[in-house]
Order: structure tokens, then C-alpha cells, then sequence
């Protein structure tokens, strides 16, 4: 790990909607030797075992590294998989739990994510929106092929429907890659579906720019986000990190 130093502050939200469960989980974790992890899961099978799956999902993510030296895809498939295991050894059917997941871990000067499904990740430097998950969703395809474009993700009519989830027969996540973090500040949301299907990347961007702390972040976020009226909201949930190098 490198020796430079790594100043963090966080802040967690969550808010169940309109929902009658709230079947998000979050959790993030600071370690002594100057790295941290953070973790968002959106369970997934209504009434049926959703915020189960979000459990499982966090305490494997959350669980297997001690925060020292970054984990490799392969050690974070291996935590996937064991959540991919345990939800499939108590839930009653294939359809009835399932969970999306992004999960984040930062030491010194280097990061790297992970997720699957659509649930997000936003990295910022300096102001700038420098890296961004992609949902693995219809929409997301549809994005692909030029026939939407990723800010008409939240009205294409089959946008709930995800691809790759916690839960599947085989898991399938997407990896960042051993990120560099530069001297200066970065700033990470991670967001269920409830919270980014209300904003754009730019909104998202404009209250991170005025925004002194990751709190005031996530509150302007939730403020603008429900300014927009929606009748039905789901559960919505965000982590925000602001990371000084």
C-alpha cells in the first residue's frame, strides 16, 4: 500500500419511499491503516426475502478484507459468490430473493469497485464526473445500441428490468480496475435505483459541486430528487465518501 494518506469523511442515507419494506442495506467501514470500504445492496423478490438478500450480500462484501493491501477481482468474485451461495441455500424459490450490489474499497492512493446490477457508483475528481458504473439492465443494452441515451434510462419503459443480480445461477459482476487516486479530492455516491432513476448524472454533478460535505451532498440530492413529484417511490438509499489524497 502506499504510504500517502488518505483524509475521509462519510455519510449514509436511506428512506423507505413509498414502499411498505425497506429492502435496502448499506454499511462502510474505516480501517486504522488509511483505507475503507464501503457497500450498497437493493434486495430484490417483494414481501418475499428482498431485504434478506440485501443482508447477505453486505456482510460478504463487507466481511473479507481486513483493509491492508487492495482485493483482486478474483477475491471479490469469491465474496460475491458466497452471498450468491447462502441466498440461494434459504430462500424458498428462484424468483424470491435476489439483490443487486456495488461495493467500493479504497487504501492509500489506489480504489477499485465492483457491482452488479443497477444499483451505482459515481467517482468524482476535482469536480469533474471522471467514472460511472453502467447498469446491467435492458435499458443499459438499449444505451449500448444508440437507441437511448443513459440520462433516458429512468423513462424507458422496461427499465426495471435487471440482468445480472445476487441470486442468479451464475454471478457476473463488472470490476473498475486498480483505479489511482491523485493528490487532491475525490468524492464516491453510491446509490440504489430509488435515488439515481430521479436524478441525472449533471444534477447529480451540480450538488456535488456546491456541496461542502458529503452530507450536504446527499441531502441536496434527496431534496431535488423529491422535488420532482414522483406518485410511487421506491426504497432509496446512497453512501457518500468525500476522500482527500
Amino acid at each position: 500500500m502506499s504510504g500517502d494518506k488518505m483524509k475521509t469523511e462519510f455519510f449514509q442515507y436511506t428512506n423507505i419511499g413509498t414502499r411498505p419494506e425497506n429492502q435496502d442495506d448499506e454499511a462502510v467501514r474505516a480501517y486504522e491503516h488509511d483505507a475503507f470500504s464501503a457497500v450498497i445492496a437493493d434486495g430484490l423478490g417483494g414481501h418475499k426475502g428482498g431485504r434478506e438478500a440485501a443482508n447477505i450480500a453486505v456482510k460478504h462484501l463487507m466481511g473479507f478484507w481486513d483493509g491492508k493491501n487492495l482485493p483482486g477481482d478474483e477475491r471479490i468474485l469469491k465474496a460475491m459468490e458466497a452471498a450468491n451461495s447462502e441466498i440461494a441455500a434459504v430462500r424458498e424459490s428462484e424468483s424470491q430473493m435476489k439483490s443487486t450490489a456495488v461495493a467500493l474499497y479504497a487504501a492509500g492512493n489506489r480504489a477499485k469497485w465492483a457491482h452488479i446490477g443497477d444499483s451505482r457508483l459515481y467517482h468524482f475528481y476535482e469536480n469533474r464526473l471522471i467514472h460511472f458504473t453502467k447498469d446491467h439492465s435492458v435499458a443499459q443494452i438499449q444505451v449500448q445500441l444508440g437507441e437511448i441515451t443513459r440520462d433516458q434510462i429512468p423513462t424507458f419503459p422496461d427499465r426495471s428490468r435487471v440482468l445480472r443480480v445476487l441470486g442468479d445461477s451464475e454471478c457476473r459482476p463488472d470490476y473498475s480496475g486498480e483505479i489511482v487516486l491523485e493528490k487532491g479530492l475525490h468524492a464516491f455516491l453510491l446509490c440504489t435505483d430509488g435515488l439515481w432513476e430521479r436524478l441525472s448524472d449533471d444534477e447529480i454533478a451540480l450538488d456535488y459541486n456546491k456541496s461542502p460535505t458529503p452530507k450536504d451532498w446527499v441531502e441536496n440530492l434527496v431534496i431535488r430528487a423529491e422535488k420532482k413529484n414522483f406518485s410511487e417511490r421506491d426504497n432509496n438509499t446512497a453512501i457518500a465518501v468525500f476522500a482527500e489524497v
